[in-house]
C-alpha cells in the first residue's frame, strides 16, 4: 500500500516522517501501530487510566510538529498522545469524551466536540496538549462539526470558523481569548467548511438541511459575511475541497446520476463537470501535509 506523509482521515494517520501508521478501530477497542512496510509493531487497548471498560476509538491524528499522533476515546473521557514510535501513552483527562477534533495552527491545542448528549445537545472544548488539560469551553450552540474546521488571520488575529450540524451558521471564535467573534447566517446546517490561504473566501455546504442541502454559501473571510451562493436546485451540493494553488473549489454533486463540479475560487463560475456516481468526500493531500491554514489538521 502506498501512504503519503502526514495524510490524516480520521480513522487512519501516517506520520509526518512517512514512518509509521496509527489506525483507530471501532472494534476491537484499540489503536494499532505499523511501520511504513505495514509490519504490525504494536497494539493498544483503548482503556482508561487506571483500567476499567475499553473505548470505541473515534479519530487518530498525525501532528507531525510534535512528532506524534493524537487519539480520541468515543466512550472514555481522554484525550491520548502517542510519540510516532509508539513508546508511551500521554493522557489528557477531560470532563467529556470527544468524538472528533482538530488542532490550532501552533498544534498546541486539540479543538474538539462531543458527540450528541442524551439531551440533543453537543459540547466544544480546548485542549492544551502540553498542560494535558481542558482549558476552555468553546461557546458554539447546537451541534459543532469541529473536525471541518477552518482557522485563518482576521483583523490581526487568528479565528476558528465551524459548521453546525444542527443550526444554519458558522461559529467565528477567537482563539486566544476563546470568545465568540461572529454568527455568519447560513441557509441551513452544514457538514463540511473549506478555504486556501490564497483565497479571501471560504466556502460552506448546507447538506444537512433537508431544504437548502442544494446550496453552497461563499463567505468573505474579511468581513465575515456571506457574499455569494451556489446552487443546485433540488439536489445535494456538499463537501467542498481547494486544490493546491487555491484557484478551484471543487464539490461534490451527492446523487446516483452526480459529479464532481470545478468552480474558479475567484469568480464563482463552474468551470467543468465530472459525471460521477454519488461522489463524496474528497481529501487535497498536498493541503493536508502542508498545513494550509484553508483545511482541518
Amino acid at each position: 500500500a502506498e501512504v503519503r506523509a502526514g495524510l490524516n482521515m480520521r480513522n487512519v494517520a501516517v506520520s509526518g516522517d512517512g514512518r509509521w501508521v496509527m489506525a483507530a478501530n471501532y472494534l476491537p477497542h484499540n489503536v494499532v501501530l505499523f511501520d511504513a512496510e505495514l509490519n504490525l509493531v504494536k497494539h493498544i487497548v483503548a482503556a482508561p487510566a487506571g483500567g476499567g471498560a475499553t473505548s470505541r476509538v473515534s479519530a487518530v491524528y498525525d501532528a507531525t510538529p510534535r512528532g506524534s499522533f493524537v487519539v480520541a476515546l468515543k466512550d472514555v473521557a481522554e484525550l491520548w498522545e502517542i510519540p510516532w514510535d509508539g513508546r508511551e501513552v500521554k493522557r489528557s483527562r477531560l470532563d467529556e469524551p470527544l468524538d472528533d477534533f482538530f488542532f490550532d495552527q501552533p498544534y498546541r491545542h486539540a479543538l474538539g466536540a462531543t458527540r450528541e448528549r442524551a439531551d440533543g445537545s453537543a459540547g466544544a472544548q480546548v485542549v492544551d496538549l502540553d498542560a494535558r488539560r481542558k482549558v476552555a469551553d468553546l461557546p458554539i450552540a447546537g451541534m459543532p462539526h469541529l473536525g471541518s474546521g477552518i482557522t485563518f488571520a482576521w483583523n490581526g488575529r487568528t479565528v476558528l470558523a465551524s459548521p453546525n450540524l444542527k443550526g444554519g451558521a458558522i461559529d467565528v471564535i477567537d482563539l486566544q481569548s476563546w470568545q465568540p467573534v461572529k454568527t455568519i447566517a447560513t441557509p441551513g446546517p452544514g457538514f463540511f467548511m473549506r478555504s486556501h490561504e490564497k483565497t479571501p473566501y471560504a466556502w460552506t455546504d448546507s447538506m444537512m438541511s433537508p431544504t437548502a442541502k442544494d446550496t453552497l454559501t461563499i463567505i468573505d473571510k474579511r468581513t465575515l459575511q456571506p457574499v455569494a451562493t451556489v446552487r443546485e436546485p433540488g439536489r445535494t451540493l456538499a463537501h467542498i475541497e481547494f486544490t493546491r494553488d487555491g484557484r478551484y473549489a471543487l464539490a461534490s454533486l451527492w446523487e446516483d446520476d452526480g459529479a464532481l463540479i470545478v468552480y474558479d475560487a475567484a469568480t464563482f463560475q463552474e468551470v467543468k463537470r465530472l459525471p460521477m456516481r454519488r461522489p463524496v468526500g474528497k481529501y487535497n493531500v498536498w493541503n493536508k501535509i502542508s498545513r494550509s491554514e484553508g483545511t482541518s489538521h
